[in-house]
């Protein structure tokens, strides 16, 4: 394989958020050149690919104020500090959705912008409980939990009723598999 890492001569933390930062590297690339690389670092987050004991999927909508539109979206949510990937899989599931999680396979692992972003995705397939309790959402989110069919979830992906990169990565990785 050819060796293509940068080296970095320095890095400047330019913001510092609630979930997320922002670094400026200054890096000098295998054949000399210097040139510079915004780096988002992002914790990574877990994100679940919920299944209900009569076969039926549980997802949410959800506004995402970035792209200023309402999404169909697998549950996700960022892994906290000192949690494992799996805890946090098991803690969104319950919290966004209010269905237990009786059994948890991850799946996959993938990197979804590699080209300014650190973050990590930990896919995982959750085998719920049939009914749930009542959610326990975060105090800034707001969002419906929606129970779909594998052909409901083929069809929003076909459409375009479901544009979020993560979960339709995770549908057609888990769907490979021989889900």
């Amino acid at each position: 394989m050819i060796d293509l890492t940068e080296k970095t001569l320095s890095i400047k933390r330019v913001f510092e958020g609630r979930a997320l930062t922002i670094d400026v590297a200054e890096i000098e690339l295998p054949n000399g050149r210097r040139s510079t690389r915004e780096i988002v670092r992002h914790r990574g987050a877990a994100v679940i690919l919920g299944e209900r004991p009569d076969g039926k999927f549980v997802l949410i909508y959800q506004y995402r104020r970035a792209v200023e539109q309402t999404l169909l979206e697998m549950v996700a949510g960022c892994i906290d500090e000192g949690e494992s990937a799996e805890a946090c899989a098991r803690r969104e599931m319950e919290e966004e959705s209010g269905y237990r999680v009786d059994s948890l396979q991850k799946f996959a692992e993938i990197v979804p912008c590699p080209g300014y972003s650190e973050e990590r995705l930990h896919l995982f397939h959750a085998r719920l409980a049939q009914e749930p309790s009542a959610r326990r959402l975060d105090f800034d989110e707001n969002l419906v939990t929606v129970v779909l069919t594998a052909s409901e979830i083929e069809a929003a992906i076909d459409s375009g009723g479901m544009i979020d990169a993560k979960s339709i990565a995770a549908w057609l990785l888990w769907q490979r598999q021989g889900a």
